[in-house]
């Protein structure tokens, strides 16, 4: 073997393992495969332009700062409705991705796939991308790579503190939420002053109260990655016919679920639940809407948490997510 012909393959070979090295780090800066919110609305306007008559888009609130836009849009012709959130903490950018690739691929299959046309004259899914415009807008653009909440003066000096100012969103429902111990400002689990203190969360509930929903879903990433690739159900005392029935909803879209650097599929979990004042408990018991949080993104061989992966992966884990939902769409089918 000449010299030129080895020292190409060894060129090639080390590509092939920067590759691979690639699609298993987190990347931030994050990359172009993560939606901006400033070009959220272009983007959706853009949409609506090229699928006329698929979907449509609306505000249904506005974030209690900054007073941006919360978005939501509506695909799909059917009276079944399913609600799907993307976001609610600002690091958790993948559900962001995975909820405008469901836009973009179901409004294009919708025009040229029968099984998809016919799921979405059945359902109607409304898909919120993030509840946390405020969050959304400090990762993507570079500011912070770690940062769960809103970005509300919670110390009162009328300036905003990166690192410590805001509320969780996910822990201000109104549901349990006097049994949440943490009550810290400065946490990053802080669960606002008071319930539904948010003007984020006061959208969600408005639309949970305004349309009847089937099925809610709230895409999440385990920072840590102990969480990573489950799906956690409601905080329940007793496992009701209505609670299995909605755990074998979330064990279809388990398996219809790859992991993304390890063999198998997502799991259920199973055992006791947070009981807090999370979105799934709030729709659960205060609204009696089945609810599932979906744990996406993983780990990695190395054992670290992946939430935050190169642009191919991204991709791919868009698609996988996208195919779990038909899939369990065609699976309650009819239902």
């Amino acid at each position: 073997m000449t010299n030129k012909v080895f020292g190409g393959l060894w060129v090639c070979g080390l590509l092939f393992l920067a590759s691979c090295a690639y699609q298993g780090v987190n990347q931030y800066p994050l990359s172009a495969a993560y939606p901006r919110y400033e070009a959220l609305l272009g983007s959706l306007n853009e949409l609506s332009r090229e699928y006329p008559g698929v979907f449509q888009h609306r505000i249904i609130g506005f974030s209690g700062t900054e007073n941006l836009p919360i978005y939501a849009v509506e695909l799909g012709k059917g009276e079944r409705n399913i609600l799907i959130i993307g976001q609610h903490h600002a690091d958790e950018m993948l559900g962001v991705a995975i909820s405008l690739h469901l836009v973009e691929e179901l409004s294009r299959a919708y025009l040229k796939d029968a099984k998809v046309k016919a799921l979405l004259d059945e359902y109607r899914l409304w898909i919120v991308p993030s509840i946390n415009p405020e969050g959304w807008r400090v990762v993507s653009s570079g500011l912070s790579r770690i940062k769960r909440k809103n970005n509300r003066d919670t110390d009162g000096n009328k300036k905003f503190d990166l690192r410590t100012d805001g509320v969780d969103l996910n822990r201000n429902y109104p549901i349990f939420w006097d049994l949440d111990g943490e009550t810290n400002h400065m946490s990053s689990f802080y669960k606002g002053p008071a319930p539904a203190s948010e003007q984020e969360v006061k959208a969600i509930i408005a639309l949970g109260r305004r349309i009847s929903f089937e099925l809610a879903i709230f895409y999440h990433s385990s920072l840590t990655g102990a969480l990573s690739e489950r799906i956690f159900l409601p905080a329940v005392t007793e496992e009701s016919p209505e609670f299995m029935q909605l755990r074998k909803l979330a064990e279809e879209y388990a398996k219809q679920s790859p992991r993304d650097y390890h063999r198998g599929t997502y799991r259920v979990q199973t055992g006791t639940s947070s009981r807090v004042g999370n979105a799934r408990n709030f729709f659960w018991h205060a609204l009696k809407v089945p609810a599932m949080l979906i744990e996406v993104g993983g780990v990695n061989r190395q054992g670290q948490s992946i939430i935050h992966p190169g642009e191919k992966m991204v991709k791919r884990i868009s698609k996988r997510h996208t195919k779990a939902l038909l899939s369990l769409l065609e699976y309650n089918s009819g239902s």
